[in-house]
C-alpha cells in the first residue's frame, strides 16, 4: 500500500467525506481526490497536518509501518470512531451537538485539560 493510499485507508477508517477530510488538513476536496487517487503526491507540510490533526502515526503514514493511530491518541480516536460509527444518524448529530457543547463550557470554564 502506497502513502496516497494509506491516506484513503485513513479517511474511511474515520469516516469522513473527502470534503471534511480536507478541509480539516487545509486543502480542497479536489486535491485530496488526486493524492487518494495517487495522481498528486502528498507535500511535506499536508503530512504533517494530518499526522497532527487525527493522531496519526506519521511512520505508519509514510511507510506502512507499525499501527495507524499513535498509542495516545489513538487509542481515544479508535474508541470514539467505534461507538460513534454504531449509531444511527439522529444520535451521531446528537452526540456531535454535545461535543460542541462540551467544548463551549470548557472554554467558559478556561479549562484547558482534564
Amino acid at each position: 500500500m502506497t502513502a496516497n493510499q494509506r491516506v484513503k485507508a485513513l479517511r474511511k477508517s474515520l469516516g469522513l467525506t473527502q470534503t471534511v477530510f480536507g478541509k480539516r488538513i487545509g486543502i480542497v476536496q479536489g486535491h485530496l481526490t488526486g493524492i487518494e487517487s495517487g495522481e498528486k503526491r502528498i507535500t511535506e507540510t499536508t503530512m504533517k497536518a494530518i499526522c497532527a490533526i487525527f493522531g496519526v502515526s506519521e511512520e505508519w503514514l509514510r511507510y506502512g509501518k507499525g499501527k495507524m493511530f499513535t498509542k495516545a491518541d489513538g487509542d481515544k480516536i479508535y474508541t470514539i470512531l467505534s461507538i460513534f460509527n454504531e449509531l444511527t444518524p439522529q444520535y451521531q448529530s446528537y452526540a456531535l451537538g454535545q461535543i460542541k457543547e462540551l467544548l463551549v463550557m470548557q472554554k467558559k470554564l478556561n479549562y484547558t485539560d482534564f
